[in-house]
């Protein structure tokens, strides 16, 4: 698969694609020392663009044709560290999908913060995705559930062409590690506890058998007279026996390998960098399911209460299990691909050759599997909001 990231920053959406297979031919950032340093670390492929030139960077772009299209636009207009004001960077994520819909990769994956869900411009910006013919999956993922020591929550869009919205959300969900990564697992702190400047009224120490709260610009700060003074009640231990982060450690829980090093870059340059990475562990971990599921390797699974439905049509309990078995398989036949229409899946399920060598019984069976599937689908839009795509919350179980 081949791929091109936009808002590349330094570097961590790129490494932990790469990882997992993928080939990044290109990447874009507008600012010089993230640019510097992706170009050092991870090649030449990297150029410094102004990416709200659209009229320039959108043929650029296409004549690329990427299979995925990736990336995390600005997201300081949506942060609940910043002012929430959506302007000039919230208007990054509608020249994102803009630039997605002009080269119409088959893929695209956009990340950003929790918040980006509820404004204008993500809205605006997916109505031209699902009009340009992408199935959405949104979800929002707890870094620590995917190899990350780290509690971080991001919003993950996942776009692919011609498929059902939330056609990815069960593989990503089956992706999830069975613990949390923790501290202890990437860094080794003598002290047993780290000091983190808290956010709002959040503990400032944590120990090293959990995750870290998600690394900001400012979380390597010292300690300061006001908190010494008011610790949090539910510190652990006296913050004086905390160990502080280095700006190495900070970089190490984002996933930055130890040897990764900042090229033209102030010191706030590098915690900012730092901070507005996508952790590598959590790029692979997607990364691994686009490729796993573009690949005919995992099928959607059957959500919700389908047995039950058809249970109401009439089926005894075996019955309604065999239908399910049946459309797991027609599923796999179709590689793993859901549709926009039952037409067109229908179509596509009689081109496929080990569907035509089956009885004519099976094709039968198969065929009315989906079909019960989809009249499943269609009773599941009425009861909810039709042109509301859920944003889904992978829990740990």
């Amino acid at each position: 698969m081949r791929a091109v990231e936009l808002f590349c920053g330094a570097g961590g959406m790129s490494l932990g694609l790469q990882r997992a297979g993928v080939d990044i031919i290109q990447a874009y950032d507008a600012w010089s020392p993230a640019v510097e340093t992706y170009r050092h670390n991870l090649g030449h492929h990297v150029s410094q663009r102004d990416l709200k030139d659209i009229f320039e960077m959108g043929p650029l772009i296409a004549d690329l044709s990427p299979d995925l299209i990736c990336g995390g636009p600005p997201c300081q207009d949506y942060s609940v560290a910043g002012k929430r004001i959506e302007g000039e960077n919230a208007g990054l994520t509608k020249t994102f999908a803009m630039l997605v819909c002009i080269a119409r990769p088959e893929w695209f994956v956009m990340e950003n913060v929790p918040q980006a869900a509820r404004s204008d411009a993500w809205q605006n910006a997916r109505a031209m995705l699902v009009k340009a013919g992408y199935g959405l999956s949104e979800c929002k993922l707890d870094a620590s559930w995917y190899g990350v020591a780290q509690k971080r929550k991001r919003l993950f869009v996942i776009g692919r062409l011609g498929e059902q919205h939330g056609f990815l959300t069960s593989a990503l969900t089956a992706a999830r590690t069975k613990t949390q990564t923790v501290i202890n697992d990437v860094l080794e702190i003598a002290e047993g506890y780290v000091y983190s400047r808290p956010f709002r009224a959040a503990r400032g120490v944590r120990s090293v058998y959990e995750p870290f709260p998600t690394v900001t610009r400012t979380c390597w700060e010292r300690l300061t007279e006001r908190y010494l003074s008011n610790p949090h009640p539910n510190d652990p231990v006296p913050v004086t026996e905390a160990a502080v982060l280095t700006t190495q450690q900070l970089a190490q829980l984002q996933g930055f390998p130890e040897n990764w090093q900042w090229r033209g870059a102030t010191r706030q340059d590098i915690h900012q960098m730092i901070a507005n990475a996508v952790p590598s562990p959590l790029a692979e971990s997607i990364g691994r399911v686009i490729l796993e599921r573009h690949n005919a390797q995992t099928i959607p699974l059957v959500q919700g209460r389908f047995v039950q439905f058809l249970m109401k049509k009439g089926r005894s309990y075996q019955s309604a299990r065999n239908v399910k078995s049946q459309l797991n398989r027609a599923r796999r036949l179709l590689g793993g691909r859901t549709f926009t229409s039952l037409e067109l899946q229908l179509a596509t399920l009689e081109s496929v050759e080990q569907f035509i060598a089956l009885s004519i019984r099976t094709k039968s069976d198969l065929r009315a599997a989906l079909r019960n599937h989809w009249d499943y689908q269609k009773m599941q839009q009425k009861q909810t909001k039709p042109e509301k795509i859920p944003l889904v919350l992978l829990r740990a179980a």
